[in-house]
């Protein structure tokens, strides 16, 4: 059976995931070149995970010798940057209001628990692979999947016939199968998705080609092309994250494989699982007493 899928007529009839209330206020508010900081501030402190979030980037934007930030303020903003606080303020409202739904093959938790991991390894790439700022590495890894999602809510029964057919296919056939059933595959609307939300075109291209890099035609030494990388890295590492221990016997040579088209050696490559894993750590303590994510 084939039930393919208008992206136009989607959008208008707004099925699609889309960021509402604060965040959509605080997305409207970025927008604004001549936005009063004071005024964003006090929106964003409404909303204490969106605030603690913001505030842990900030602190990783800041030079060494300077205090600690313990607050959201103009000052703290100004690091982090409008189109980063756009894309965090986007990113936690999806979480917010997409952790269930009616597909019932579709495992929202594993999802987003997914998605916050390779979220956390793009960003401890970024540290380390000078590509584009920490902020929006994490959210554009944490997006980078959004399309499945998409799938999830607006063909809720036919994708979870789907995903129980492919059960036990690799994510390769399940896109094949997506494209077969919907005329799109989940990278396919990831993309569509990420234009409409007005996401950069760097990131939206590497969310393109992320899972085969190879593929993309771009110059290896470009922006483009590292970046499809990273996200690739980051991808194929969220398994090892969840292992109990990561030392250099539990990283895969696959991994540094990849690791090393982007300049790191397997040290470098152990110290971003580790950073990544702590991070995927704190970000869910941050996240549980709103009932966001767990583990």
């Amino acid at each position: 059976m084939v039930d393919l899928i208008d992206f136009e007529k989607i959008q208008q009839a707004r099925g699609l995931p889309s960021p509402t209330g604060l965040a959509l206020n605080i997305m409207r508010m970025c927008r604004n070149d001549n936005v009063s900081l004071s005024d964003l501030a006090r929106q964003i402190q409404t909303d204490p995970v969106l605030a603690g979030r913001l505030i842990k980037l900030a602190n990783a934007g800041r030079a060494p010798s300077l205090r600690p930030i313990v607050a959201v303020t103009s000052e703290a903003l100004l690091l982090v940057g409008l189109q980063s606080i756009r894309q965090v303020a986007l990113s936690l409202s999806l979480i917010h209001s997409y952790n269930g739904g009616t597909c019932s093959g579709f495992d929202y938790n594993g999802f987003w628990s997914r998605s916050l991991t390779t979220a956390c390894l793009a960003q401890a790439l970024g540290k380390r692979v000078t590509i584009a700022p920490v902020a929006e590495l994490f959210t554009c890894g944490l997006l980078a999947g959004i399309g499945q999602l998409g799938l999830a809510v607006i063909r809720p029964q036919p994708y979870s016939e789907l995903l129980e057919q492919h059960r036990t296919s690799t994510r390769q056939e399940l896109r094949q199968a997506e494209r077969a059933r919907f005329g799109c595959d989940q990278l396919d609307l990831s993309v569509m998705m990420l234009r409409d939300w007005q996401i950069p075109s760097l990131f939206v291209d590497a969310v393109r080609f992320h899972a085969e890099p190879d593929s993309s035609g771009n110059d290896e030494q470009g922006r483009q092309q590292r970046l499809a990388r990273l996200l690739h890295l980051a991808v194929i590492s969220v398994d090892v994250i969840c292992a109990d221990t990561i030392d250099e016997d539990t990283v895969p040579l696959p991994l540094l494989e990849q690791a090393a088209l982007l300049d790191l050696s397997p040290e470098l490559m152990l110290e971003v699982l580790q950073d990544a894993a702590q991070e995927r750590a704190d970000w869910i303590t941050i996240q549980r007493p709103s009932g966001r994510i767990s583990a």
